[in-house]
């Protein structure tokens, strides 16, 4: 009886030590995947400031005139939410509703007309 009993505790004690190799891999995964992160965005925010300064400087943008444009960008969607999501339109070939997201329309492949580069813009 005390052999099964060892068995068992053994058995446990390997899924244990399993399940903490998996935690620890899926961590260190997590630890790169925002060290990525945090590096694109240090990356993004040097590229807004130089975008940023030359719009000041050379065409006398004002910060109030940049302000009330990133307003109107957030409400695209409908929602003042600080945040940009995929503006959705009428595809012009299958008159199905899309998002910008996607350069070509998921029913029918027609190109978005007037597809921008910047995603939800």
């Amino acid at each position: 009886m005390s052999f099964l009993w060892e068995l068992a505790q053994d058995r446990r004690i390997n899924d244990a030590g399993a399940k903490a190799a998996n935690a620890r891999s899926q961590a260190s995964s997590a630890q790169e995947q925002t060290e990525q992160l945090e590096a694109r965005l240090e990356s993004l925010q040097l590229t807004t400031a130089a975008m940023w300064s030359l719009l000041r400087d050379r065409l006398g943008v004002s910060e109030a005139e940049l302000i009330e444009r990133m307003r109107q960008i957030d409400l695209l969607d409908g929602k003042a939410d600080g945040k940009m999501s995929a503006r959705v339109l009428e595809c012009a070939a299958c008159k199905r509703t899309m998002s910008t997201r996607f350069k070509r329309c998921v029913y029918c492949g027609s190109p978005i007309a007037g597809a921008s580069p910047f995603p939800g813009v």
